[in-house]
């Protein structure tokens, strides 16, 4: 978030008597570059989350989100809808099915390039992997990231998704779908 952009949200905190004014000098400081980059990754991680929910017409439960920043950027989806996990090309509405096959998985490589250009300016290493969780009940989202410096960038995506996806199926067996807490990650 940029600096405008949390100074005028703290004085509408301040406004509206959700924040002491007291709080107000915060909202002067300046981010680093590295909390500006990390911002910025919250932000499209968040707009993922809510394309990958709206494709369905927000009709499921939980979406799952493995992103691959490597070589050959893609997302891997699925979804809990009625207690059970699907993979985005096994929902039954051909129509959601294509629209996530032809406006958001393409978006990959820009989000790749988009968020990895920020790191690369701050000398951080680049995200290889980011797993996302989001829950409708509750509105609660969570990131999980593999760095490119992290011992399991040498994982191929379709493992990770695959043993993630295995680990989620059981999980949501026994997880309220009010739980406002994340699921597990793989690795």
């Amino acid at each position: 978030m940029g600096f405008f952009n949390r100074f005028f949200k703290k004085v509408e905190e301040v406004n509206k008597a959700e924040a002491d004014i007291s709080e107000l000098e915060s909202a002067f400081t300046l981010a680093s570059p590295l909390d500006e980059a990390n911002d910025f990754w919250k932000e499209i991680a968040q707009n993922i989350i809510v394309n990958a929910v709206k494709a369905t017409d927000n009709t499921v439960e939980r979406a799952f989100i493995l992103i691959d920043m490597g070589v050959q950027p893609s997302f891997h989806i699925f979804y809990q809808i009625d207690g059970h996990l699907l993979k985005w090309h096994e929902l039954e509405n051909p129509t959601i099915i294509e629209k996530i096959q032809n406006e958001l998985l393409p978006q990959a490589s820009n989000v790749s390039k988009a968020v990895n250009d920020q790191f690369i300016q701050v000398n951080h290493p680049k995200i290889s992997f980011a797993e996302l969780q989001f829950e409708w009940a509750t509105g609660a989202w969570f990131s999980h990231i593999i760095w490119e410096d992290n011992d399991d960038i040498n994982l191929k995506a379709e493992e990770i998704s695959s043993q993630w996806f295995n680990t989620l199926s059981e999980e949501i067996k026994n997880k309220p779908l009010d739980s406002d807490a994340k699921l597990s990650w793989y690795p």
